[in-house]
This record gives C-alpha cells, structure tokens and sequence, in this order.
C-alpha cells in the first residue's frame, strides 16, 4: 500500500485558488503597474522594451525641434504620447491605455510599428520605435513575462 502524506497544505492552496473568482483585483492592477512602467521606461530610456535602441530623428527633424525650442528627445513633441498612459483595472484584466492623436490620427501605433505615407505634401515615413512590451507575434518582452510571473507566484503564495 502507498500512502502519500504532506498534501494538506497542496489541497488548501487549491482550495484557496478556487475561491480567487472576483477577488483577483489587486493582482490585476499590479500587472497592469509592469507593464506601464514598462512603457513607460521605453520612452525615457528611447529603446524598446526588448531592448533594441530607437532609430534617431532625422536631422531635419532635429533642427526643427531645436529651431521651435523643443525637446531633442525622441517621441518627445509635448509629451502626449509618453506621459499620458491609464491604467484600468479590475479581476478580470488589466487595461493600459493612451489616447493621444494628432487632428485624430492615433500616432502611437503609426510610431509603434513604423508607417510609410503622405503628409503636408510631401512623402513621410515614420520609422518604428516600439514602446510597447509586446512584438508583433503577441510575445511578450523577457523582462515584463519574468516580471509577471514573479507577480503572479507571489500573489498565488500570499493566499
């Protein structure tokens, strides 16, 4: 006969993780905090969240910047873009959001991954300069996934 001993604190952890429906806000909102702050760490640090450095300005765009005394920061115009992200969260999911436009065009996605088309007359292409921790294959950035299992595991201990 096998007896198995020692899974009276397995059962309860599961027991425990069973009864986590609608209570898993603050879980939410902490994973929603790593991933802004990833966001936000591409813009002040003008690399991607994988870790590939944005393609620098234009020279003609940085002397247009520095001739209207603008910031000589990458995706720095007025700030809209870098600092204006929202988090929203509760137990089902975590949502980062970011509304800036530009006379309505979203040019978060246009800078994301990169655009190719006419503007004030003339031919523009907008190169990409990812700020978001995910590439186009839906994968996560290593250090956010790392980050968020992390998180999770330590959540799933403190019940």
């Amino acid at each position: 006969m096998i007896e198995v001993k020692g899974l009276e604190k397995l059962q309860t952890k599961l027991r425990n993780i069973q009864k986590l429906e609608h209570r898993t806000a603050p879980l939410m909102e902490q994973l929603g905090e790593i991933l802004k702050n990833s966001i936000e760490d591409s813009f002040e640090n003008e690399k991607s969240p994988f870790g590939e450095r944005w393609k620098p300005l234009a020279k003609s765009t940085l002397q247009n910047k520095l001739k209207k005394g603008k910031s000589e920061r990458i995706l720095r115009r007025e700030g809209d873009l870098a600092d204006n992200w929202v988090l929203k969260s509760d137990d089902d999911k975590a949502v980062i959001s970011n509304n800036a436009n530009n006379k309505g065009f979203a040019y978060g996605l246009a800078h994301q991954f990169g655009a190719n088309g006419a503007g004030r007359g003339k031919r523009t292409k907008i190169p990409a300069r990812a700020f978001l921790p995910v590439d186009k294959n839906g994968k996560l950035a290593k250090d956010v996934k790392r980050e968020i299992k992390a998180e999770v595991i330590s959540f799933i201990k403190s019940i």
